[in-house]
C-alpha cells in the first residue's frame, strides 16, 4: 500500500447510522469515566499553562537582556511547554472550549504550517511581513495580531507555538540540527529591527498564555476547593459542569483520541509529509522537535484510552473489543517512540531506509488505533465524523 493509499484510507471512515448510544449495564462505569476524564484534562491544562508561564518569563528575560545564554533558556522552555501541550491534543475535536465553532482558541494556539515570510522574509533586504512592514502593521498588539492570524490564507499564521518556535529558532537550513537564528536579532545594536522582533515575540507569548488560561477556566474545579491554576475566577468550571452533565459525554472523549490518531497524526502530519518530503509539512520544523510532538500526541491518547477509564467502559460492552483496542494502543505507542530525530532527515530518506521506515511504521500503527478506536465507539453507539468538523 501506498503513503497516499494509507491517508486515502484515513478518510474512508463511513460513519454509523445509530442516533443515540445504547445502554450500558453499569452506568456507574461510564460516569467514572466522565468524571475521571474532566479531572484528567483539568490537569493537563493546568500543567500546560503553567510550563507556558514559565516559557514567557524566560521569554520576558531574554527580551529585557537579550544573551545567548538567555536565548538557549527561552528555547528549553517552549520545549518543555510543548511537550505538555502536545498531550492535551487528545482532547481537541469535540467541540470543547479548544476548538468550538464559537470562541474556539485552536487556530490562535496551534495552527500550522506556517509561512515565515508572512511574519518576516529570510530576504534582509525585504521590508514586507509583520515585523518589518511598520506602514501595513505600524501596531503590533494582541487585538491586531489576532485579526491578522491566517488572513488571506491558512499558512499565513502569526500568532500560537509556533510563531513563538520561529521566532526563537528561526528557519531551519540544517539537515542536523533546528534553526540557528541569532541572538544579534534580538540586539537594537546589531539588528535594526530588533525591538520589533523583541515586542513581536512578547505579544504572541502573552496571547498564547491568555488562550490557555481560557481553557484551564474552563476545566477548572467549580468547587470551593477547586481554585485552578488562574489567578480569574470568572466563568471556572462552566464547560467541565456542561460536560459531566452531558449524556453524550462518551462520544466526546472518544472523538479526540480517533480523529488524532486516525486522522491528524496518521495524515496530515504523517502521510503527506512522507509523501512530499517537504520540510514546510513538518510540524515543528523550526525546532526540530516534531518527533516529540508525535510522543507527546501519543502519551495524550493514553492518557483518554486508559487513564480515564474509556477502554474499561468498551470492556463492559465487549472485551474482544477491549483487548483488540488496548493491543492496538500498545503498537502505536511503541511505533511512535520508535520515530527517530531529526524527523525532517527520515522524512526526506529513501524508502529503504531503516529511519523512514520508522515513519511508515508509525503511520500504520496510528492508522489501526484510529480504526480501532472508532470501531469501539461504533460499538457503543456513537456516530463519529471521518474528519475534523467545521
Amino acid at each position: 500500500m501506498t503513503i497516499m493509499s494509507l491517508a486515502a484510507a484515513v478518510l474512508s471512515l463511513v460513519p454509523v447510522q445509530s442516533a443515540a448510544p445504547v445502554a450500558f449495564a453499569d452506568a456507574d462505569v461510564v460516569a467514572r469515566c466522565v468524571q475521571r476524564y474532566a479531572e484528567l484534562v483539568s490537569a493537563e491544562y493546568a500543567d500546560t499553562l503553567r510550563a507556558a508561564k514559565s516559557m514567557r518569563a524566560a521569554i520576558r528575560a531574554f527580551c529585557e537582556a537579550p544573551t545567548d545564554a538567555g536565548l538557549a533558556r527561552a528555547r528549553e522552555s517552549w520545549i518543555a511547554a510543548r511537550d505538555a501541550y502536545g498531550r492535551t491534543e487528545a482532547f481537541r475535536f469535540g467541540n470543547g472550549p479548544i476548538d468550538t465553532r464559537r470562541g474556539g482558541v485552536e487556530t490562535f494556539v496551534n495552527a500550522w504550517p506556517v509561512d515565515e515570510a508572512y511574519i518576516e522574509p529570510a530576504d534582509p533586504e525585504a521590508h514586507t511581513g509583520i515585523i518589518r512592514d511598520t506602514a501595513r502593521y505600524p501596531a503590533l498588539g494582541r487585538a491586531i495580531l489576532r485579526l491578522h492570524n491566517q488572513r488571506g490564507g491558512e499558512t499565513n499564521v502569526c500568532t500560537g507555538w509556533h510563531a513563538i518556535e520561529f521566532m526563537l529558532w528561526g528557519v531551519d537550513l540544517s539537515d542536523d540540527g533546528p534553526g540557528a537564528r541569532p541572538v544579534g536579532d534580538f540586539v537594537d545594536a546589531s539588528s535594526l529591527y530588533a525591538a520589533r522582533r523583541r515586542e513581536f515575540l512578547l505579544e504572541v507569548t502573552d496571547m498564547l498564555c491568555e488562550d490557555l488560561s481560557k481553557l484551564d477556566r474552563a476545566w477548572a474545579s467549580a468547587g470551593p476547593d477547586g481554585a485552578g491554576s488562574d489567578d480569574s475566577a470568572d466563568h471556572r468550571g462552566d464547560h467541565r459542569a456542561r460536560f459531566i452533565a452531558d449524556p453524550r459525554a462518551m462520544r466526546a472523549i472518544l472523538i479526540g483520541p480517533v480523529l488524532l490518531a486516525g486522522f491528524e497524526m496518521s495524515g496530515e502530519r504523517l502521510a503527506v509529509a512522507l509523501e512530499t518530503r517537504d520540510q514546510e509539512e513538518e510540524h515543528s520544523c523550526f525546532s526540530d522537535t516534531t518527533d516529540r510532538d508525535f510522543k507527546a500526541n501519543i502519551r495524550g491518547i493514553a492518557l483518554v484510552v486508559r487513564d480515564s477509564g474509556a477502554i474499561e467502559v468498551v470492556r463492559g460492552r465487549d472485551a474482544a473489543r477491549a483487548k483488540s483496542l488496548a493491543a492496538a494502543l500498545d503498537a502505536a505507542i511503541a511505533a511512535v517512540e520508535a520515530i527517530p530525530a531529526p524527523f525532517d532527515r527520515a522524512m526526506r530518506a529513501a524508502d529503504d531506509d531503516p529511519a523512514r521506515k520508522r515513519l511508515v511504521a508509525a503511520l500504520e500503527a496510528l492508522e489501526v488505533l484510529g480504526e480501532e478506536l472508532d470501531a469501539a465507539a461504533r460499538l457503543l453507539g456513537y456516530e463519529l465524523p471521518a474528519e475534523p468538523q467545521g
